[in-house]
């Protein structure tokens, strides 16, 4: 059936959308001029059109301070993510020389990359970098690592809490200092319980494919590096213990110094 079309007036405009307009206009309208709703409306769209793409100029000014700031933000928080992984790269050195068992696995034999790394970086600046500062190197190096990687491979950094991070280096303190207090039957057995550990670890604390190439990469070639020093197997499989879960600790802190926030 056809549906009849709304009555059209002598001017041309249909009844029906009259009859919407006058329910749309203010009740005063008929003690004030019939044009008094069209200027109104001009009068706000003129304005209107004046002020597009006009900002005040304390806005612009204010803006431009916050843009300031958020760069001298970034700044400081560079500063101290590279101040704080130099304090871990020291302090990573410090832990490979207190880490030995009753057997082939002496004392400071965990620090021989580190101190190959050493001599490398002051080879290279000719003696002007400081041993303390070399070792800070290494650690930023570490904690930039795993975020590097994930950055190559197309993917965004990941973040972490600082709890996580905390609960890391506990486990880490824990396994490297009890290996040493257990008293093994062979040096071979106690690599053998780290390298279980920290396939334990990494499931508990990351699970990420990227955190397990980059931990068993460095383990890899820091087992290369000081493939001489090496008198038995069970030696190798220390040095890739104890990097790979140095690498676990310094992604955990890269990650959540470098990570993108939500």
């Amino acid at each position: 059936m056809a549906r009849k079309s709304a009555p059209i007036d002598a001017n041309g405009h249909s009844r029906s959308i009259e009859s919407i307009n006058s329910l749309t206009r203010p009740q005063l309208y008929g003690i004030y001029d019939s044009d008094i709703t069209i200027s109104e409306d001009n009068e706000v769209y003129e304005e209107a059109k004046k002020s597009l793409g006009r900002f005040p100029k304390s806005w612009t000014r204010s803006n431009g301070k916050t843009k300031h700031q958020s760069g001298l933000q970034k700044t400081l928080r560079l500063l101290w993510s590279l101040s704080l992984l130099g304090v871990a790269g020291i302090s990573y050195n410090e832990l490979s020389k207190q880490l030995h068992d009753n057997h082939e696995l002496h004392a400071k034999l965990a620090s021989r990359p580190l101190a190959l790394g050493v001599e490398i970086c002051r080879t290279l600046s000719f003696g002007m970098v400081p041993t303390w500062l070399a070792y800070a190197l290494e650690g930023v190096l570490f904690g930039s690592l795993l975020p590097l990687i994930e950055t190559l491979g197309g993917h965004p950094v990941q973040t972490t809490t600082f709890a996580s991070f905390l609960r890391c280096v506990n486990a880490t303190l824990g396994v490297a200092f009890g290996i040493r207090k257990i008293e093994w039957s062979s040096s071979l057995q106690a690599s053998g319980a780290w390298f279980l550990l920290n396939i334990v670890l990494w499931m508990f604390f990351d699970g990420t494919p990227s955190m397990l190439l980059g931990c068993s990469g460095i383990g890899t070639i820091a087992t290369i590096t000081c493939y001489r020093d090496v008198t038995d197997y069970s030696q190798m499989l220390y040095f890739m213990d104890f990097y790979f879960l140095g690498l676990l600790l310094f992604g955990k802190l890269g990650r959540y110094l470098y990570g993108q926030k939500a």
